[in-house]
Formats: C-alpha cells, sequence, structure tokens
C-alpha cells in the first residue's frame, strides 16, 4: 500500500474505507509538525504547539506513538507532554537517538561545578527554584 491508495469494503450499515496515508514527523522552530499525505494529493499537519490551530493532543498523541513504534520517531521523548494530560502514561518512550544510530557516543560538553555536600551548581539552582 502506498499513500494515496484508497479501497472500500463493507463495513456495518455501509461502506468503509481504507485509506494509504504518508505519516513522518519534522520539526518547525521548537515545535514538532507531524505531516500526512493522502489521496488526491492532500497535505496537512498536526503539532505539539498549544497555541496553533493544528493543535490537537490526542491526535498528535496517537500519531506520535504510531510513528514510535515503527521506529521512525527521531525526536527522543520530545512530544510526550500530549501523552500525559487525564492521567496517562507517557509510554511508550523513543529508544531512537540518532547518534547512536550514526554509531556516535555522546561526550559530556562540561564538567559540573561541585559545590559543597557534593551537588552541582546546576543542582543547587533547580532544588532552590522548587523544580529538583
Amino acid at each position: 500500500m502506498s499513500p494515496g491508495d484508497v479501497r472500500t469494503f463493507k463495513r456495518g450499515e455501509g461502506n468503509a474505507v481504507v485509506v494509504g496515508h504518508g505519516l513522518w514527523a519534522a520539526r518547525q522552530g521548537k515545535w514538532i509538525h507531524i505531516h500526512l499525505t493522502g489521496p488526491d494529493d492532500s497535505h496537512t499537519t498536526v503539532t505539539n504547539n498549544p497555541d496553533s490551530v493544528r493543535f490537537h493532543r490526542t491526535l498528535f498523541r496517537d500519531l506520535r506513538r504510531t510513528l514510535i513504534n515503527q521506529n521512525c520517531w527521531p525526536f527522543g521523548d520530545e512530544g510526550a507532554e500530549t501523552m500525559e494530560a487525564e492521567g496517562e502514561s507517557a509510554e511508550p518512550r523513543s529508544s531512537y537517538d540518532p547518534m547512536v544510530a550514526r554509531g556516535e557516543q555522546i561526550a559530556p560538553r562540561y564538567q559540573p561545578i561541585r559545590a559543597k555536600g557534593g551537588a552541582s551548581a546546576s543542582e543547587i539552582l533547580l532544588r532552590d527554584r522548587g523544580r529538583f
């Protein structure tokens, strides 16, 4: 099946349709857009930007889950916030890491500054702000 393929069949009291959609994710600024292509050269997107008219939390969540399950989600845990509303689990988490996929090792960019007591300056700052 290819994007744009359409098949109909009998289901219930009427016809039903199976439509082949192309589905992929791309970054647009700091937000992620999931693109869908279908029949008649149709193309639309859904985003995880809550201020966008293209935001739809549950559709984004379900399409993101599909991309993760097919190993087609290159953004790690980004977008998982769409799964956490209404007490839902943020799983599945993406195991895809583009650097690991290319065989690159991730090296730390800095050495944390340790303060008295062993905590790093970042940990102290976050704790003081109530985020740790």
